[in-house]
């Protein structure tokens, strides 16, 4: 056996000098760099130097490359595997091939940067060539040394060492690319997924290879999981890069054509070569991690035990919440190729689908320091609880095979991440920057994640989930040999786990209970102000559910909504849960609902922290047990609570109080000196928030195109004008010099903005009614204007609802280049039928 060993080498040994030899002469070598696949064969410094010198290099080479690659076949635990033998010698090429080209280089006084990006391919491809071609030969692989133990443990430091060498050879000498720039911090975020996603793929597969290899020892599994995860990632990287690189237009148009595959083979063959730091360092990285702490944690024997058919085991729970995190650097790295996301210049014309991925956006540098803080640190937050919440909502979970109301319960759990990102991670960036960020709103961002990603990003959770379950049921139920009784173990099965599910009497319980905690809390809510504290207007108790008969009914209709939708969302997401033994997860779950029923009733970010913020309220309702006496006594409370408003009559609406406001502040690029109406008095909230929004909207604007073009600077300038002040209406015009004005028509007894189709009726929008129109407005209308062509929805005219009269202002260049811009006052009565109020 020793002789057969010893053949085996001096035959690799041979092989791997002859192929290094004839590839480094020129004429063959030249010859093979115009071919796709047998490029990586040529030695890095064919032609060049003294050939005494590269001949002595690749005799080093050759033995360096046998030595090595046999102890790490020796000490691997791969036994008499010609699949093992490969795994050994292409992982053992690749430092083999950097040290003899740093050597050449040095030898040569040549700067090795310039043959840095070829040599570990070339090695790598060497060694594996010349094992090849020895097993083709001799048709025996070495053999294991026998009496000891086929395991990785006793020289566990061969893996470290190849790992540590070839880092360092890639990173400190050549100088041109950072140790970590495959981590997200890195630009390239879609070229470096490829990396990650391919370790997380090859940690799956490692327990199939495993059983194809006769590997002993938990080291011996990280030693095939390095190999796997270094080779694996660096051709999925090179796929990425090829395609995503300017194959994808020839691939639509003639998909693997010839043409197409020969140039997809070139530039993966040149991906491959061109950074061999970023595809070689994060898998190997990531094995080294994964053997020192299989090294570190003690061995356990364990007698396998069949799994348990009701509780959710911690692994499969590690798998979805690894997906969810997983998913995450998906998006960031997917959305990082689209400018109008990173640098935030999408508006109201931009497809949704897409908006809603601006809440995984990395943030363009050139955004300023304020946004791109807040923007990674409510992505991370969303990252780190989403990974959270969807591993405790997955332990609280029945096994069960394609169960519908995980899926809901894996979209309460995201949801809740949402919420949580921009709430906490807003709270988080204020405290380090000082400052909101102008322009973005991680809150609008969130609400529409929310409602267009989140769904699809819940079913792709819900699949990995579903596959861990039929995995966990073909251990439970032994299908080997038994394959004609399959339905029938699996409805015994079935059985076993229906005694721990809730009952329909029990859900619908929890679900009243989870309504009427929400009603308490709304009433309660809808009934402070009838006592005479504003809390609600003054802003202490934000985006509370309310009900109240003095709110408008909008209000109180999504209120209504979300205790209706609460209720049956916790119907049916608690169908499948392990309420007896897991209790927790299913309060966390019932608080994602709520703001999965929030956002249903009112869409947008008032939904999502309605839900939010009554969630642990709703939870409570579930947590206190109260005897039916006090129930009885409670809800008496509570009507007479909800009567307060009819008993104790509101004051009559009165003329608030507007007194001037500024907003003064410089940012880079961007002054604001703004001047805006703010009310005092009560009920004043949503007069405010509608006075405020045109100088919003005006300063989001100009943000916009300040991220389009990111070297100009801008400023925002307002002046208003009241027009109108009453227990009715509120009207207010805006100026903005250089941008067209706004108008704003509050009405209060509605508590909304009124536009200009609530303000005319549909007849002044036909054209008989633009003739009436402009019959009124002429004999107004300044000498040589003529207002035919008025309408009353034109984006450039002006309407405010005044005393007794309408107000129109032209801005400029409304009828022509030079128009000043003017103000036309028209009584109502000669508008007649035309308007609505």
């Amino acid at each position: 056996m020793a002789k057969t060993t010893r053949t085996f080498l001096l035959t690799a040994a041979v092989f791997a000098l002859a192929v290094s030899g004839l590839c480094a002469v020129p004429p063959v070598g030249y010859f093979l760099l115009s071919r796709a696949l047998a490029v990586v064969l040529v030695f890095p410094g064919l032609g060049q130097g003294r050939p005494a010198i590269t001949a002595a290099i690749l005799v080093a080479f050759a033995v360096a490359l046998t030595a090595g690659a046999h102890v790490v076949f020796r000490w691997s635990g791969f036994g008499e595997s010609r699949l093992g033998l490969l795994v050994c010698w292409g992982l053992a090429g690749g430092p083999a091939g950097v040290f003899a080209v740093l050597a050449w280089a040095r030898l040569h006084d040549r700067p090795f940067q310039e043959h840095a990006a070829y040599a570990a391919s070339w090695g790598m491809a060497t060694a594996l060539l010349a094992a090849l071609l020895a097993l083709a030969v001799t048709r025996r692989v070495p053999a294991a040394p026998r009496g000891r133990e086929r395991s990785f443990h006793p020289r566990t430091w061969v893996l470290p060492a190849l790992v540590a060498g070839w880092a360092v050879v890639w990173n400190v000498l050549p100088g041109e690319q950072p140790l970590l720039a495959w981590l997200p911090l890195s630009e390239k975020y879609f070229d470096q997924v490829a990396v990650v996603l391919a370790t997380v793929a090859a940690g799956s597969l490692e327990g199939v290879l495993r059983r194809r290899l006769p590997v002993e020892g938990r080291p011996g599994r990280a030693f095939v999981l390095a190999w796997l995860a270094a080779c694996a990632a660096p051709l999925v990287y090179a796929a990425v890069v090829a395609i995503d690189g300017g194959m994808r237009e020839l691939l639509l148009a003639e998909p693997l054509s010839p043409v197409w595959v020969t140039d997809y083979l070139q530039d993966l063959g040149s991906a491959l070569v061109a950074e061999p730091a970023q595809v070689a360092v994060p898998p190997l990285l990531i094995a080294l991690v994964a053997t020192v702490w299989q090294r570190i944690v003690p061995r356990r024997e364990r007698a396998p035990a069949a799994p348990d058919p009701v509780r959710t085991d911690r692994r499969w729970s590690l798998v979805v919440a690894g997906a969810a995190l997983a998913l995450t650097y998906s998006c960031l790295a997917v959305t990082s190729r689209y400018p109008a996301l990173t640098r935030r210049t999408f508006d109201e014309e931009t497809p949704v689908m897409l908006r809603a991925l601006a809440l995984l956006a990395p943030p363009d540098p050139v955004l300023g320091t304020t946004v791109v803080v807040w923007s990674w640190t409510v992505a991370a937050a969303f990252g780190a609880s989403a990974a959270v919440l969807v591993y405790v909502a997955v332990r609280g979970r029945l096994v069960r095979l394609f169960p519908a109301s995980d899926y809901l319960v894996l979209v309460a759990a995201l949801a809740l991440a949402a919420a949580l990102a921009w709430n906490a991670g807003g709270v988080i960036a204020y405290a380090v920057t000082g400052e909101r960020p102008l322009g973005v709103s991680p809150a609008e961002e969130a609400a529409a994640f929310t409602a267009f990603v989140l769904p699809v990003f819940a079913a792709l959770l819900f699949i990995v989930h579903s596959q861990a379950a039929v995995t966990r049921f073909a251990r439970i139920v032994d299908l080997e040999g038994e394959r004609a009784k399959l339905g029938e173990r699996y409805r015994a099965w079935k059985e076993q786990v229906r005694e721990h599910a809730p009952g329909r009497r029990e859900r619908g319980l929890i679900a009243a209970r989870a309504a009427g905690a929400a009603l308490v809390l709304a009433v309660v809510a809808g009934a402070v102000p009838g006592f005479g504290i504003e809390v609600l207007d003054n802003g202490l108790l934000p985006a509370v559910p309310a009900l109240s008969l003095a709110m408008p009914p909008p209000d109180n209709l999504m209120t209504a909504l979300y205790i209706v939708f609460l209720a049956g969302l916790a119907y049916l997401g608690l169908m499948k849960a392990n309420l007896r033994e897991r209790r927790v997860p299913a309060w966390l779950a019932l608080w994602g609902l709520s703001v999965v029923a929030g956002g249903l009733a009112a869409l947008g970010p008032a939904g999502l922290q309605m839900g939010l913020v009554a969630g642990p309220f709703v939870v409570a309702g579930l947590v206190v047990t109260l005897r039916r006496k006090v129930l009885m006594y409670g809800a008496a409370v509570l009507v007479l609570v909800a009567l307060v408003p009819l008993v104790r009559v509101a004051p009559a609406r009165e003329q608030v109080l507007i007194r001037p406001a500024t907003w003064q502040e410089t940012r880079a690029r961007l002054t604001i000196d703004a001047s805006y109406p703010r009310a005092e008095g009560a009920d004043v909230a949503r007069v405010n928030a509608a006075l405020f929004a045109p100088v919003q909207e005006a300063v989001e604007e100009v943000s916009r195109d300040l991220r389009a073009n990111p070297a100009a600077t801008a400023e925002v300038r307002s002046t208003y004008v009241v027009v109108r002040n009453d227990a009715a209406v509120i009207s207010v015009r805006y100026t903005f010099p250089g941008r067209a004005g706004r108008a704003v028509n509050f009405d209060r007894a509605a508590g909304d903005t009124l536009t200009v189709h609530e303000i005319f009726a549909p007849a002044a929008f036909t054209p008989a009614g633009r003739r009436l129109l402009a019959g009124a407005l002429r004999p107004l209308m300044p000498r040589g204007q003529d207002p035919r062509t008025v309408t009353a929805d034109n984006e450039r005219l002006l309407v405010n609802l005044g005393t007794g009269a309408v107000e129109f202002m032209f801005g400029r260049d409304y009828f022509c280049t030079d128009c000043a811009p003017f103000t036309v006052r028209v009584p109502r009565e000669r508008l007649g039928d035309l308007l609505r109020r």
